[in-house]
């Protein structure tokens, strides 16, 4: 992380280079779309048992304001942004590097992070599932079948029932009525 004009910076690397900037500002934030992944970890990699995984570095470190329990010393874990569209090969990197991880996913509590739940779940057991939004639908293709379930009810859990895959992956949502953890974190900093 590094300060630069009022800016926190997280940057996101990729072969060892940093690709982009995740920006958190007073005013602003500006989440990347990117190859790159922010990581944070407190332990060797083969020793790490549970890696975070999200859209942005902000959003997981709101998250283990709320859930300190994770980030104690005797706690080895990882944390993971993977920015705004996530990929397989970001993924299977990350799995790579820390292959006695269970993993847990920091998405929004939005579309874009139940759709992010849905594609890392199909990628933990190494298959790909594609989405789109057809009328007031989530439309999604996996095992060669296409399945459509309304927008209100469509979820991991949903998603794992209709297409018989069970990941074995663990979702953190945001409290009811905020979309990330920055929201919530921001409205109780911002009520004191």
């Amino acid at each position: 992380m590094n300060i630069v004009e009022g800016n926190i910076l997280f940057p996101y690397t990729l072969k060892n280079q940093v690709v982009e900037n995740e920006r958190w500002s007073e005013n602003s934030v500006r989440d990347p779309v990117t190859q790159g992944i922010w990581l944070a970890a407190n332990s060797l990699p083969l020793s790490v048992t549970d890696l975070f995984i999200g859209h942005s570095a902000r959003d997981i470190i709101c998250f283990c304001h709320f859930y300190t329990n994770w980030i104690i010393p005797h706690c080895p874990c990882a944390f993971a942004s993977l920015g705004l569209l996530p990929t397989k090969g970001q993924f299977t990197g990350l799995k790579t590097v820390f292959p006695n991880a269970k993993i847990h996913t920091v998405f929004d509590g939005g579309l874009s992070g139940r759709v992010a739940d849905c594609k890392v779940a199909s990628w933990q057991i190494g298959m790909s599932a594609m989405f789109s939004i057809v009328d007031e639908n989530v439309e999604f293709f996996c095992k060669k079948k296409r399945y459509i379930i309304p927008i209100e009810n469509f979820s991991l859990n949903c998603f794992e029932k209709m297409s018989g895959i069970r990941a074995n992956i663990r979702t953190h949502k945001p409290k009811a009525h905020f979309e990330t953890f920055y929201q919530s974190f921001a409205k109780g900093v911002l009520s004191k």
